[in-house]
């Protein structure tokens, strides 16, 4: 990412330490019950591998990919199913699995869909919130960190399908911020 510079926003410690709070959270609210967890590709992950190692209730795990068209850094706000889940969720409690929630539509547009196959529940985690960027209504039911409107990478988010393989997560500032 020539021309920007990386600044540690998030340690692996700080990582480890919000997945094991959100675990906890999760274990406790669905003691005695069996649960779905839905990843969305690819960004999520490493969050998925390292949560559901944390979580002490029986769970299972399947993967979406969607994609959102837009140009640059914006979104259209329409997204498609490029990867469907293969795991029959009716009458089951579903927690979809998000690495950082921006302008929520494609976490509210998997949430309808999963919500037509009838499943007892359907929830939010996410490691990042940034509410900033919000432009549908949608709350996740369990978020690690809620952030500024910083453009982050790394612990499996990418900028253009680089950075993922970072164990922190960094926020991107120009090289040479220019002045006014």
């Amino acid at each position: 990412m020539e021309g920007y510079r990386l600044h540690l926003l998030l340690s692996r410690e700080q990582i480890a330490s919000l997945i094991e709070n959100l675990a906890d959270q999760i274990s406790r609210d669905y003691a005695e019950r069996e649960l779905v967890l839905v990843c969305i590709l690819k960004g999520a992950f490493m969050l998925l591998a390292d949560l559901i190692r944390q979580l002490r209730v029986p769970a299972q795990v399947d993967f979406v990919r969607l994609a959102s068209y837009g140009s640059g850094t914006k979104t259209s706000g329409r997204v498609e199913i490029t990867k469907d889940i293969e795991i029959s969720v009716e009458g089951k409690d579903v927690l979809i699995v998000e690495d950082i929630i921006d302008s929520g539509h494609t976490v509210r547009f998997l949430k309808d869909r999963l919500a037509l196959s009838k499943p007892r529940s359907v929830k939010v985690v996410a490691l990042l919130d940034k509410k900033a960027r919000r432009e549908v209504s949608l709350e996740a039911d369990y978020v690690g960190k809620e952030i500024e409107n910083l453009f982050v990478v790394g612990y499996g988010i990418d900028f253009n399908e680089s950075y993922r393989n970072l164990p922190e997560i960094y926020y991107v500032t120009p090289e040479n911020p220019k002045k006014d």
